[in-house]
């Protein structure tokens, strides 16, 4: 046999062995939908914020000037005419998202949880607090926002919860380092210290 025979054997019999190959049925796994998770129908809805309040009753008026653009598209234009509102316009919208802040909170103070049907697969359920737990140990910032926060809720009584953390935030970065700030670290210090003890005398009556 010549070293051309040779060689057109072995080319034939690999595409023979590549055609069997390709002839390999190919399984096909179907993809897992993810299951949706069970919401509670009676749950109140979430509060929405001044813009989305906006961008809700907008959006149709948005979408019949513009029937060509996307939703990005729509999204852009309603962020564009909410930046561009007056102070009186954009008063307007945050009193009404500061009521259904106060309609959603309302809400809340009645409302029963339902008990999920599905029983709730891959949810971890939370570990019941013991009241008799000692509380834990707070920072220098929490103490001092405990202690000041009835003032400032009484200096403005107009703020939102929003502003009244702000309010706090920028008064313990002004408290001076090498005085007040020390001084609630020092409480700190103590407070970490009690909660240390408290958890020993605890867990030692477990």
């Amino acid at each position: 046999m010549s070293y051309y025979e040779t060689v057109e054997d072995e080319v034939v019999s690999e595409g023979e062995e590549e055609s069997e190959e390709e002839e390999e049925p190919v399984v096909v796994v179907p993809k897992r939908r993810k299951q949706k998770k069970w919401k509670d129908p009676n749950k109140p809805k979430r509060a929405m914020s001044a813009f989305f309040l906006y961008s809700q009753i907008e959006r149709p008026n948005v979408k019949t000037n513009h029937p060509e653009a996307s939703f990005g598209d729509i999204a852009r234009i309603l962020s564009a005419q909410y930046k561009a509102l007056t102070d009186n316009q954009m008063k307007k919208w945050t009193k009404k998202a500061e009521l259904d802040k106060l309609r959603y909170q309302e809400e809340m103070k009645h409302y029963v949880p339902m008990e999920d049907p599905t029983g709730g697969p891959g949810k971890r359920k939370k570990a019941k607090k013991d009241p008799n737990a000692p509380k834990r140990n707070m920072s220098a910032y929490f103490l001092f926002s405990v202690h000041i926060r009835p003032t400032v809720k009484e200096e403005n009584p107009e703020a939102t919860f929003g502003d009244i953390a702000r309010i706090i935030s920028a008064k313990y970065k002004a408290l001076d380092v090498d005085t007040d700030k020390k001084d609630w670290e020092a409480k700190a210090a103590e407070d970490k210290i009690r909660y240390q003890t408290q958890m020993e005398a605890y867990r030692a009556g477990l």
